[in-house]
């Protein structure tokens, strides 16, 4: 067994469902938009060689819950303004994940989501990025989180994900079916290759950027489920449009023996 093979196996004994790894090297060259908060992988952890990506399945909205409160704005809010609950989730496990690592292993790393994950985890072969920006996985679709695990050990990467899965879904050939999900039209059309980071959707039409807003809105407040006043589940009508995510719900996510 290789070390790739005990980290995956330690991941999906943590709670991950899906480990993918890619060089940092390949990793630093990801152009991401400006004014989100990411940064290289370089500027995270120096020292770092290997870059693992690792997912949890969405199999119930109540997963997609956040909270704001009001003070801050984006992407300038602090830690003590905005809880998002996916965020502490993928990084209370990631950090297990590392003290295992380190014990078991000798292996120092340490958990970020301040690297552009869904282009990572797409050359980690996860995935696809898909019409909507989001990775699309083959058996989870878009439903899945990400958190990111910087190595400073070399391992070997897994090759990148080849398949264009939006190009694959007869639903989606005439028109993607999750930038007609969305109500105010946040989504270009078209392929998501080529276009620079972060003009493919207008964030300023997202119903997401909006929960953040110190006055909430109509016609925002329109498609934002609320917990709380300001406690709500992220509006994921174009994660909950892609076929490929159907039927989670139903089938449940696989148990893994010895998961804790």
């Amino acid at each position: 067994m290789t070390v790739n093979d005990d980290i995956k196996r330690c991941a999906r004994e943590t709670g991950f469902t899906l480990a993918g790894i890619v060089s940092v090297r390949d990793a630093e060259g990801i152009e991401f938009p400006p004014g989100r908060g990411l940064k290289r992988p370089a500027d995270v952890y120096p020292g770092a060689l290997s870059f693992v990506v690792l997912g949890i399945v969405v199999a119930d909205e109540a997963q997609n819950t956040s909270v704001s409160i009001p003070g801050g704005y984006y992407p300038g809010l602090s830690e003590e303004q905005y809880f998002n609950f996916y965020y502490e989730i993928t990084e209370t496990r990631a950090w297990r994940l590392a003290h295992r690592l380190k014990e078991e292993f000798g292996l120092n790393s340490r958990p970020t989501h301040r690297v552009a994950l869904k282009p990572a985890a797409s050359l980690a072969g996860l995935g696809h990025i898909g019409r909507s920006t989001l990775l699309i996985t083959p058996d989870w679709g878009p439903r899945v989180r990400l958190v990111g695990l910087l190595v400073e050990q070399e391992l070997s990467p897994d090759p990148p994900f080849a398949r264009d899965l939006c190009a694959e879904q007869p639903l989606c050939r005439e028109k993607p079916l999750c930038i007609a999900a969305c109500p105010y039209r946040a989504i270009a059309p078209g392929d998501s290759r080529g276009v620079p980071p972060g003009k493919k959707v207008n964030i300023e039409r997202c119903v997401v950027y909006h929960v953040i807003d110190r006055q909430i809105t109509k016609p925002w407040d329109r498609f934002i489920r609320r917990a709380s006043e300001r406690g709500f589940m992220e509006c994921t009508l174009c994660n909950l449009a892609c076929p490929y995510g159907e039927g989670i719900e139903k089938k449940g996510i696989p148990p893994v023996p010895g998961a804790i």
